[in-house]
């Protein structure tokens, strides 16, 4: 299960490593941003809006939050995660990629593919009664772009079963689509089943992980192998 993942709070780097540009979904939100001051220098007053704008939406991501997707075409777009469904309390924000055409909440959605960027993410691993916050990421500063399906107001984060790496840590992990792969997965000319095979662990070695320690104890902690994405 993906609860929580984290996205990065530098809009530069992010467009540049993804190739995309956010400007659209940015504007878009800063049209609605509450500003009590305006500079002499506009294009300034736009630079900073947008950062703070991109702030709001980076950070740790949780269920209901306002995410930023990836539709077919490269295009950023906002939704939020998790799908509401009428029968259940909670939105369902995982879908699990063995079974996903033959649940009917997801199958009108297997051509409404999507891409969720984020530059970790955060399992709990169980230790008896207690659970270790466990950062998860991908190595040589890449983001990580998981599969998703989306319905035009919100979207599900597919997963998978672990690669061996971080299956002591949880036994299901968020399907990360490769480089590779994007342009297929997001084609919504293919059909489910000419995509399907994409949604499998991602090979055992790029995977990093370390535990969040609590606050008290991370100066005592000089070295945890984490990889920085940005």
């Amino acid at each position: 299960m993906c609860s929580q993942y984290q996205l990065i709070s530098d809009m530069n780097a992010f467009q540049a490593q993804l190739a995309i540009d956010l400007t659209d979904i940015i504007r878009k939100e800063a049209s609605d941003f509450p500003n009590e001051t305006v500079p002499e220098d506009q294009e300034e007053l736009e630079t900073e809006t947008d950062e703070t704008v991109f702030e709001t939406l980076s950070g740790i991501r949780r269920p209901t939050d306002p995410v930023i997707v990836i539709l077919p075409g490269q295009k950023p777009v906002l939704r939020r995660w998790g799908l509401s469904v009428a029968t259940l309390n909670a939105p369902l924000i995982n879908a699990r990629a063995e079974t996903l055409d033959q649940k009917p909440t997801f199958r009108p959605l297997l051509e409404r593919r999507c891409l969720i960027p984020a530059t970790s993410w955060f399992e709990w691993r169980k230790d008896g009664a207690v659970k270790h916050k466990t950062r998860i990421t991908l190595p040589d500063h890449q983001p990580v772009l998981f599969a998703g399906l989306e319905n035009g107001t919100e979207a599900v984060i597919i997963t998978c079963a672990p690669a061996p790496s971080i299956a002591q840590i949880h036994d299901r992990m968020p399907t990360v689509i490769g480089p590779n792969h994007i342009a297929g997965w997001l084609d919504p000319a293919n059909r489910f089943y000419t995509v399907r095979h994409m949604l499998g662990p991602v090979p055992d070695h790029v995977l990093k992980w370390s535990e969040d320690l609590p606050d008290s104890t991370k100066t005592a902690k000089q070295d945890d192998g984490q990889i920085d994405l940005f």
